[in-house]
Parts: structure tokens; C-alpha cells; sequence
């Protein structure tokens, strides 16, 4: 039986390697796919690495990785790193299929602030390794930095609400 939640992950997190700079986890990993919904490029990247961010889209379906076994401390620590807090994106429960089989999984879409600049494909083949080691030397470091002393001055950890289905 499973003691931690299911994350779909379409994007940077499907890179081992970055989730692991990310928690300090190494996850079971399974490929998995989510109806009606697409990935997008952004038309003004936040930042060095190209990301995506997904967005419901009837008729398409996104294949992703499935995060196995992903505990409350990781997930705070991902919501960090989405930006879920300021509205970049949102942590949503979603049903995915894996294995043959439906599974409840959490993934992060597109949030208020991302929605305007939705634009083009997205693939990643976009993400070289000279994007990917900045992302775990550099930006990943300093982000897991700032967490940390949010967490230890506050007190209090990130949240996400989830966006409703209906």
C-alpha cells in the first residue's frame, strides 16, 4: 500500500534528476497519460529554462510520468518550486491512466498569472543539458535556499487549493 500521493508530471519534473535536486527522492517513475489536456510553450519565459504549462484542452491527451509514493514535506517543496503561491501555477487533482489502470494523481497546471501567455508547442527536446544543469546548480540551490528560510522563519508551509472540476 502506498504511504505518499501520485504527481503527474509533463514537463521539467519528468527529468529524475530535477525532481531529486528538488525533494533529495528518487521516485518510482511510470509513463502515464491525462485526457483532455495539452501542454503549452510560454510566450515570455520566467526564467533561462524553457517550461510548459498545462491546460485543459478537450480533445487532446498529454503523456507524462507518474511521481509514485511522493510524501507531504516533497510536495510542499514542488509546490515551491511551481510557484504555486503566487499563482504561476496550481496544484489540481486529476484522474490519469497508467498501467492499464485510473489513478487520482496531483499535477500542476497553468495558474492565473501563466494563462495570458499561453503560446505554441512545447516538447523536451526544448530543454538542453546546459538547461538543465543551470536549473540543478543554480536556480534550484537558491530557490530550495529561499524555501528553507521562509519555512524556518514562518513557521508555515506553502499551500495549494485545488481547482475545482465542475
Amino acid at each position: 500500500m502506498s504511504s505518499g500521493d501520485a504527481v503527474f508530471v509533463y514537463g521539467l519534473l519528468t527529468f529524475p534528476e530535477v525532481v531529486y535536486a528538488i525533494t533529495g527522492q528518487r521516485y518510482n517513475m511510470q509513463p502515464a497519460s491525462l485526457v483532455d489536456y495539452k501542454s503549452y510553450g510560454l510566450s515570455q519565459q520566467p526564467g533561462e529554462t524553457p517550461a510548459p504549462a498545462l491546460t485543459r484542452s478537450p480533445g487532446h491527451l498529454q503523456h507524462g510520468q507518474l511521481l509514485l509514493d511522493v510524501l507531504p514535506p516533497e510536495l510542499d517543496k514542488l509546490d515551491f518550486f511551481e510557484e504555486v503561491d503566487s499563482g504561476l501555477y496550481v496544484r489540481q487533482k486529476v484522474r490519469v491512466q497508467s498501467s492499464g489502470q485510473w489513478l487520482d494523481a496531483w499535477c500542476y497546471a497553468a495558474g492565473p498569472a501563466l494563462l495570458p501567455y499561453l503560446a505554441g508547442e512545447w516538447s523536451l527536446q526544448q530543454v538542453s543539458e546546459e538547461h538543465k544543469k543551470h536549473l540543478i546548480t543554480q536556480l534550484i540551490p537558491s530557490m530550495l535556499t529561499t524555501y528553507h528560510n521562509l519555512s524556518g522563519c514562518s513557521g508555515t508551509k506553502t499551500k495549494a487549493s485545488p481547482l475545482s472540476e465542475d
